[in-house]
């Protein structure tokens, strides 16, 4: 070999091996589709995890939100209905057991009424921006929590409290001697008893029938008080 070759060779630039960081940079500039993969799958399974938790507390949230719930309307019928029918004559207690009798029927017939449609009847209308329709959407939604505060927080409050304002009737009508009390608290509390019951089974078919035109009532009335978003 001639001198020529030896320098040609020596001139040359040796190859060196590729370092670490330059392996890694050029790994994830070939993988960047899976590593975006993982990441979504990584973050699906928080949202799962997070989701199910949620889901799994939301039973005891919603009983203890119920208690509370149930207490407080409990604690305000009574001292209204106490105010009302106190020291009152026979009349007044009349008029406050029919407020309390339609109350609870009305409630009754808005619960059928929510259970028994689906959020696809408003749709339409709420696509077309009419008021109300939003917000009947999210109450068949949530048609399950809406009939339970509606038919049983409610309507069992009315009935409880129904309870009082007849004793306070009887107290104020009854004739003097325990055997004509006691037939007079048992016609009141059999009458309210009838009345009651009657009335849900009376309106319940009425509730089924209008449904639609119900909660849209309803959903619109609420409207008034708290705009739709």
């Amino acid at each position: 070999m001639d001198n020529d070759e030896q320098q040609n060779l020596t001139s040359q630039p040796t190859s060196e091996p590729p370092s670490e960081g330059t392996e890694n940079l050029q790994e994830q500039a070939e993988n960047p589709a899976e590593q975006l993969a993982e990441e979504t799958k990584t973050a699906r399974k928080k949202k799962k995890a997070k989701q199910k938790k949620k889901h799994k507390n939301a039973w005891l949230i919603w009983g203890i939100s119920v208690f509370f719930l149930s207490f407080a309307l409990t604690v305000l019928f009574s001292f209204l209905t106490e105010i009302s029918v106190k020291g009152s004559p026979a009349y007044v207690c009349i008029i406050v057991l029919l407020v309390l009798l339609v109350l609870n029927i009305g409630c009754d017939v808005l619960a059928n009424a929510i259970i028994s449609i689906s959020p696809e009847a408003f749709h339409a209308m709420a696509s077309n921006k009419i008021k109300g329709a939003k917000r009947a959407v999210t109450f068949c939604r949530n048609a399950t929590k809406l009939s339970s505060i509606f038919a049983d927080v409610i309507g069992d409050i009315c009935g409880i409290v129904s309870g009082a304002a007849g004793a306070a009737l009887v107290i104020d009508i009854a004739v003097t001697g325990t055997t004509w009390e006691l037939i007079a608290s048992i016609g009141i509390s059999a009458a309210i008893g009838a009345l009651t019951v009657g009335g849900k089974a009376l309106f319940k078919h009425v509730a089924v029938k209008y449904n639609k035109q119900i909660v849209f009532g309803f959903a619109k009335f609420t409207t008034f008080f708290k705009k739709e978003k």
